[in-house]
């Protein structure tokens, strides 16, 4: 009977996978019905259980799922060295083990989380009027941010508070309520140790949809991690898109006076708009450069420094998997969709000068 049961498992986890898939692929015809049943629905009561299960483990819950993955590993290899079978039996059910972890990973990818990607994207609910930035409009948007720079650089405290990732949750939540986009519940910001491996595939940060975290890599930059946090916690309430989560992030880091986050915010901002700044209108980036303060000035470089450590292979290799994972999922930017927070937040700075909600 047992040995009955297993085919039938590893097939029920392969429709399970392909049945998920469908349901995807038909959400892309019926973004209301996304938008309505799972973004607002299904997916609050997945984001209710972690938040109530995994979310109050004291320590990062991926920890324990690799754990488990590595236990379950090696007893999936001695029962398979007890079992009588002959090379074609043992081919044929590694074939559909494979099969079935693959299918059955990638279902509960899209139940957990992947369906949000099928939604009314924040930008359409708000009507935000998008529209490509210029040379003389990306120069004027990053000597703003100098400016913020500099004024914030001025009342940091002398050490990063420890409360930042729960003060960054709640401004947030608060961005997300006035955007009419909803956000129960505590997500929880986790640290990842050892996190330099994660960062030489170019990632900052991710949400993991199985533990329901938003995980850093430990050694970010300590500046840098009010703004990463924020992007991965609007990913962790349904925004996938990258410029979206950005815009979010930035707002709600400079939604109060809090000059951790705001300054967090602003730094995030120049990485975004010195590159093409600097190629369009060399010497207004010049100019700009040279009104930093000393301590703006050097967040910026140890910044940069601190990311060229990871330049390489790795990284060129990440970036293209991840370009190619976005625009599966219906994001036709690809990596290009972080560059467009500038233009959001434009967009979103415009709509508030008009009046609008």
């Amino acid at each position: 009977m047992k040995k009955k049961r297993q085919p039938r498992r590893r097939m029920g986890w392969i429709a399970f996978g392909l049945g998920m898939i469908a349901l995807r692929v038909a959400m892309e015809w019926a973004p209301l019905v996304a938008e309505t049943l799972y973004g607002r629905g299904v997916f609050q009561v997945v984001r209710f259980v972690l938040d109530h299960t995994l979310g109050l483990l004291p320590f990062p819950a991926v920890y324990l799922l690799l754990i488990l993955l590595f236990v379950w590993g090696i007893y999936k290899w001695r029962r398979r060295r007890l079992e009588e079978r002959n090379l074609m039996q043992r081919l044929e059910s590694g074939v559909v083990s494979v099969l079935a972890v693959g299918f059955g990973t990638v279902g509960l990818f899209l139940f957990m989380w992947g369906f949000n990607y099928a939604r009314i994207p924040l930008r359409h609910q708000l009507e935000l009027n998008i529209r490509s930035l210029d040379a003389r409009d990306l120069t004027v948007e990053l000597g703003r941010t100098a400016e913020g720079l500099n004024r914030l650089a001025g009342e940091l405290p002398e050490e990063p508070s420890t409360d930042r990732d729960a003060r960054v949750l709640e401004a947030v939540k608060g961005v997300l309520d006035e955007c009419g986009w909803p956000a129960p519940g505590g997500v929880r910001v986790r640290t990842f140790r050892p996190g330099g491996w994660i960062m030489s595939f170019g990632i900052s940060g991710i949400y993991n949809p199985f533990t329901g975290a938003a995980t850093l890599p430990s050694g970010v930059p300590a500046v840098s991690r009010p703004f990463l946090a924020a992007h991965e916690t609007a990913h962790a309430y349904g925004i996938t898109d990258e410029g979206e989560a950005n815009l979010v992030a930035f707002l709600a880091c400079t939604r109060g006076h809090d000059p951790e986050l705001a300054y967090s915010g602003h730094l995030a901002l120049w990485g975004y708009l010195a590159g093409p700044v600097s190629r369009h209108d060399p010497s207004g980036y010049e100019k700009i450069v040279r009104s930093l303060s000393s301590h703006a000035l050097a967040d910026l470089r140890a910044i940069s420094e601190h990311w060229r450590k990871y330049r390489g292979a790795l990284m060129r290799a990440a970036h293209q998997v991840n370009d190619a994972y976005l625009r599966s999922q219906g994001v036709r930017a690809g990596v290009r969709s972080y560059a467009g927070f500038p233009a959001l937040l434009r967009a979103w700075r415009l709509r508030r000068q008009e009046g609008g909600k």
